[in-house]
């Protein structure tokens, strides 16, 4: 908002003739009660206009402060979803499923225009929520503390329209160093290590991070990655023709070791 504070004095200019005790320019005079004072005038951009008027400043003296409400100059409704850094809605908890699935139970919506009213996530993760603004806001999904997912980054919003459609995705809620390494048997053969395995994460079906078993520490066939997930996450390793594929289910540790990859 752009406030512009303008001086209007009368007319004449405040110019006094013989007596200066009485002004003959009908300008106001400092310390003067009977002086009419002076008119500012507000502008704006990006509110309503419809209550702004002239705001008098008295000549002289502590005059008390005056304050105007300018409301906002749109209602938008927000309708979105919350979703996992994948894309994925995050739904209601569900007790056969238990935690393997992203829960947006008591997950709310909220716009920094006004972070008192919150909309709660439906069953789909789906929300709807009626924001006053100025044109710009930022929309942001709380979300639980202590679930495989946190809260992302707030989402700008520029809109002056009556219905806008936003969805907001989360964070993962962990981040894991595994570390392992990848063995060769191939039939017939001694069990040997690897330095040219590609060891791939997969998150969501999507690929979280990739590197090559190589020598660490003194031991060959090793690998290091780190990577972002909520818990569960795939790990291929391949070389050739030959390939092998383990899920991990709740890794939630900062580091981790797995054993030996055997691919066959």
């Amino acid at each position: 908002m752009i406030i512009m504070l303008t001086g209007c004095p009368s007319p004449g200019g405040g110019e006094t003739g013989t007596d200066p005790a009485k002004p003959t320019g009908g300008g106001a005079t400092p310390g003067n009660p009977d002086s009419p004072g002076r008119t500012l005038t507000v502008k704006k951009t990006g509110f309503l206009d419809t209550t702004i008027g002239p705001i008098s400043i008295p000549p002289a003296g502590n005059p008390p402060p005056q304050t105007k409400t300018i409301p906002y100059a749109y209602t938008t409704t927000i309708t979105g979803t919350v979703t996992t850094p994948a894309g994925n809605p995050v739904t209601q908890y569900d007790s056969a499923a238990r935690r393997s699935s992203p829960s947006g139970d008591d997950a709310e919506v909220w716009a920094s225009t006004d972070p008192a009213v919150k909309a709660a996530v439906a069953a789909d993760g789906s929300f709807t929520l009626r924001v006053r603004h100025p044109g710009t806001f930022a929309l942001t999904a709380d979300y639980p503390a202590g679930r495989d997912y946190k809260t992302g980054a707030p989402q700008t919003v520029s809109t002056t329209e009556s219905a806008h459609t936003q969805d907001i995705p989360l964070r993962y809620g962990y981040t894991t160093t595994l570390s392992g390494r990848v063995f060769d048997r191939p039939p017939g053969s001694s069990v040997v290590a690897r330095n040219d395995a590609a060891v791939i994460v997969e998150v969501e079906g999507r690929e979280a991070g990739r590197t090559v078993s190589s020598t660490i520490d003194s031991s060959p066939g090793s690998y290091r990655i780190t990577f972002d997930h909520p818990g569960t996450f795939r790990v291929t390793t391949s070389f050739e023709s030959r390939s092998n594929t383990l899920l991990f289910s709740r890794i939630t540790a900062a580091a981790t070791t797995h054993g030996p990859v055997l691919t066959e």
